[in-house]
């Protein structure tokens, strides 16, 4: 088959990386499917892969994450199945959609896409020695949520993904992917460690010289009842709180996980808490 997914999977040099370049390729598909429905005139995209696709931060990242623009709750993902399938079957993959049942109420709407990998790739002719190395029944999946009830106060703008084809797709912008990665940085706990790839993308907005938006930030954290509306909350308030976060962080663990999500090489040896404390100091 000749197909751009056939030459992102090829181009890479280990099962591992190529399996992450095929899950690339299916959140593209997702993304093309849901940019031919009305779904971005209602969410927009945000998270790691978002910071992955639109912005080149060098790790991949599993999931897709989307935000509704206003609250609705009545919002279903199964109208938009059907589109993203037609996608994947217009470039010869057969993926099984569907939407996660709930077991209680939440404001999340999950669904999941799922190729047999192994299958997926024969019929992408990958080198047969590479294939040998799939278990048969292996299956890789990419889950995509839909916030129902967001906080609010982001801004968004619109970004051109260019592969496999062209599709528009409405993001938040930096500065509020910035604040939503700050705010997981202050109340996401992994396993009871904080997520290395939260603080490995927070390094990256640094480098950046990217500025959170602070209303979007503060309407999260008070979501997180982390603060209240009373409460006062601004550059000053947010370093003293990341400082505090620091304390009590392994970065050894921390080290670990991003490790498992980087593409190529790259020393994390000087993460410590002195880095960070420095690099929280650059926030303005």
């Amino acid at each position: 088959m000749n197909s751009p997914i056939l030459d992102l999977v090829n181009s890479q040099p280990s099962k591992e990386e190529s399996k992450a370049r095929l899950r690339e390729a299916l959140q593209s598909i997702v993304l093309i499917g849901l940019s031919k429905s009305d779904f971005f005139s209602k969410a927009s995209f945000y998270g790691g892969t978002a910071l992955r696709i639109f912005y080149g931060l060098n790790r991949y990242s599993e999931d897709l994450d989307f935000t509704l623009n206003d609250t609705y709750e009545g919002f279903r993902l199964d109208p938009y199945l059907n589109s993203i399938k037609e996608v994947a079957s217009s470039y010869g993959l057969d993926v099984e959609l569907s939407t996660k049942e709930k077991k209680s109420k939440t404001p999340v709407e999950s669904a999941f896409a799922k190729p047999n990998t192994y299958e997926t790739f024969l019929k992408l002719n990958v080198n047969k020695d590479f294939a040998s190395l799939l278990h048969k029944d292996e299956v890789l999946k990419v889950k995509f949520e839909v916030d129902t009830n967001p906080a609010l106060g982001f801004k968004t703008e619109v970004k051109w993904l260019d592969m496999p084809e062209f599709a528009k797709v409405n993001v938040l912008d930096e500065s509020s992917l910035f604040s939503g990665k700050i705010h997981a940085v202050l109340c996401r706990n992994y396993k009871n460690h904080i997520k290395g790839r939260d603080l490995y993308d927070f390094l990256f907005y640094i480098r950046r010289r990217v500025s959170p938006n602070l209303t979007y930030l503060s309407n999260k954290l008070i979501d997180s009842k982390v603060l209240t509306k009373d409460d006062p909350f601004d550059i000053d308030v947010l370093r003293d709180m990341l400082h505090k976060r620091m304390e009590s962080v392994d970065f050894d663990e921390v080290r670990k996980d991003a490790l498992r999500f980087i593409f190529s090489n790259e020393d994390l040896s000087l993460y410590s808490k002195d880095l960070f404390n420095s690099m929280i100091e650059k926030i303005s």
